[in-house]
């Protein structure tokens, strides 16, 4: 455990989990690894989402015999797709809902493994299902001018930092419009994150806000909408919680992924077809394959120890009943308010790191589509509905898919669908006057077509396009207001210190989620984060269980620009001495 230095505004904070290993980058290491235990294969794997299904494909591969047990009756978790009930005739399949579009950044290098690692019946990989997006619009309302963005290489100098800054500055001001004032000062907030030490990162900027170090309370009503949560693409990142630690080094990935530097991929793409049929029906088809069993219908209740390790689990069934689990590793790959449920008294003792997930917050961030009676005149590629108070982020997804959406799926009639996630659930709408969590859902939907209305114009998303729409089914009336089963992390401040690693004290238990520290070049919610995690967790399983030699399960490390190296260094030796940030001058 180090701890930060005080001085020039720096405050003394505990850096948690920062050590030798270097963040967590080393070999996995196990503690307290029962005896009986060593040389076994079976595995539960709780949770059927991206961790968990991740988890199971890695301990697969190395011929160690896994049970998923998932709590519904389809696997995939949040990133499965909904199916709306009834609505495909003609032998055309049902209208395809989902949690949220599922967008793979270049910035990603775990998840596009793994995609490349699950074949598909036909040939190829289910990687080859990723179409690219080329365009993101920025669109405002009451008449102000929208910005379609091309998603082309951009080439910065990142070798001089005064250079980066006005590059970074100059494209905001003729982007958005913005002040030279406040865009060189964002710019160089930015640069300031991109060329600190990690002992500055978790020992002062993860204890810092991103609305905070822009300095968003003292800018104009732009900046604070442009860059202080009007684009905000992931609600976890929600720029008044979330740290500038976090958020910083997202903007990086972003950098690194939208100027081609190490990147696998397109800077921005999503899979050309609802997302079960892109990926998950195939990814659960090969894991068969390999030996994998699925239980549905199981929800982990609980975890019974005995001297130091797990000695048996106890789901509920989808019938009431109960049905013991035996194994001699298992793996927690539920949601994290999910999970938390599952400490009880004896394991709380046996690991602090569980315990302290108590802190950890969830927010909600869920999807609606509109089935559309024609194709609308809107660009295939990401929106951002800048004055949405509902943080709206929408895509004309079946512009980019590979099958004719009238003749696949539906009645016939619908020939498009504008796939909308929904990331600001608190804030009044527009048409109401109330914040999405007090809506019923069909108000839900009418409030989101008139603020993507108020950007888009009438003209475009006129009331007679719309076939149907098909709201999360997570989203449930009661009757203090709509109810989420499905919330996510969110990534505030601090957070960092509660969230624990993948391998536990608790000697054949293993944590795989977003809400598992991670130590790519990304930490936030994230299909990347999860399947990372569930690398992590496999990995855990492999040294803890020992005998003959298999394959490592790797994890793939974020690029970093070598020309920060030296401001990186230079840092480093001010943070030791504590003083702040070079450029960080407070003027």
């Amino acid at each position: 455990m180090a701890e930060a230095a005080e001085g020039a505004g720096v405050s003394r904070r505990r850096v948690l989990g920062y050590g030798a290993a270097g963040l967590g980058l080393g070999a996995v290491r196990t503690r307290h690894v029962a005896a009986a235990g060593r040389g076994g294969r079976r595995v539960a794997v709780f949770g059927a989402g991206v961790a968990g299904l991740t988890a199971a494909h890695e301990l697969a591969e190395r011929g160690f015999e896994v049970t998923v047990y998932e709590r519904r009756s389809v696997p995939g978790g949040k990133a499965r797709s909904l199916y709306v009930p009834h609505s495909g005739t003609g032998g055309r399949r049902g209208l395809p809902g989902e949690h949220g579009h599922r967008g793979v950044f270049g910035f990603y290098h775990n998840l596009p493994d793994t995609l490349r690692r699950i074949p598909l019946a036909g040939g190829g990989t289910v990687h080859g299902n990723l179409a690219a997006v080329t365009r993101v619009e920025y669109a405002r309302s009451g008449g102000r001018g929208s910005v379609t963005v091309p998603q082309r290489p951009w080439t910065p100098s990142l070798s001089d930092a005064g250079l980066l800054i006005a590059s970074l500055a100059g494209t905001l001001e003729e982007t958005f419009g913005l002040t030279p004032r406040e865009s060189l000062f964002f710019a160089r907030q930015l640069v300031i994150l991109f060329t600190s030490c990690r002992e500055r990162l978790f020992g002062q900027w993860e204890y810092v806000s991103w609305w905070d170090h822009i300095r968003a309370g003292r800018m104009s009503p732009e900046y604070q909408k442009l860059l202080g949560g009007g684009v905000q693409l992931i609600q976890a990142l929600r720029p008044t919680t979330a740290s500038a630690r976090t958020c910083g080094q997202g903007f990086e990935a972003v950098l690194y992924a939208v100027t081609g530097r190490g990147t696998d991929g397109p800077a921005d793409g999503v899979f050309d077809g609802p997302t079960s049929e892109a990926w998950i029906d195939p990814w659960v088809a090969h894991l068969r394959s390999l030996g994998v069993r699925f239980a549905y219908g199981r929800s982990v209740e609980r975890l019974e120890t005995a001297a130091g390790h797990v000695v048996r689990a106890t789901a509920r069934t989808a019938r009431g009943g109960t049905e013991r689990v035996d194994a001699d590793w298992f793996v927690a790959a539920v949601p994290s308010d999910r999970a938390i449920r599952l400490w009880d008294g004896a394991l709380r003792a046996a690991d602090q790191r569980l315990a302290a997930m108590d802190g950890l917050q969830q927010t909600w961030c869920s999807g609606i589509q509109f089935f559309l009676r024609r194709p609308a005149e809107v660009v295939a590629g990401h929106v951002a509905h800048i004055d949405s108070p509902w943080k709206l982020v929408s895509i004309g997804q079946s512009k980019l898919w590979r099958a004719p959406f009238a003749r696949t799926w539906g009645d016939g009639r619908a020939q498009e669908s504008l796939s909308v996630d929904v990331s600001d659930w608190d804030t009044p709408g527009i048409l109401y006057g109330r914040p999405a969590r007090q809506c019923t859902r069909a108000e839900v939907a009418r409030e989101v077509w008139a603020q993507m209305r108020a950007h888009l114009g009438a003209s475009v998303l006129p009331d007679s396009l719309l076939h149907s729409w098909y709201l999360d089914e997570a989203i449930t009336e009661g009757g203090d207001g709509l109810r989420n089963d499905d919330p996510y992390l969110l990534n505030s401040a601090g957070s960092w210190d509660l969230r624990p690693e993948a391998v536990t004290a608790v000697g054949n238990l293993f944590l795989a989620g977003d809400w598992v520290r991670t130590y790519s070049n990304v930490d936030f919610t994230s299909m990347e984060t999860a399947n990372e995690a569930g690398r992590r967790a496999a990995a855990g399983v492999l040294a803890a269980a020992g005998g003959p030699d298999r394959a490592e399960v790797r994890t793939f490390k974020g690029y970093e620009a070598p020309e920060f190296a030296l401001a990186k260094e230079v840092d480093k030796e001010r943070w030791r001495l504590g003083l702040p940030h070079l450029l960080d001058t407070g003027r």
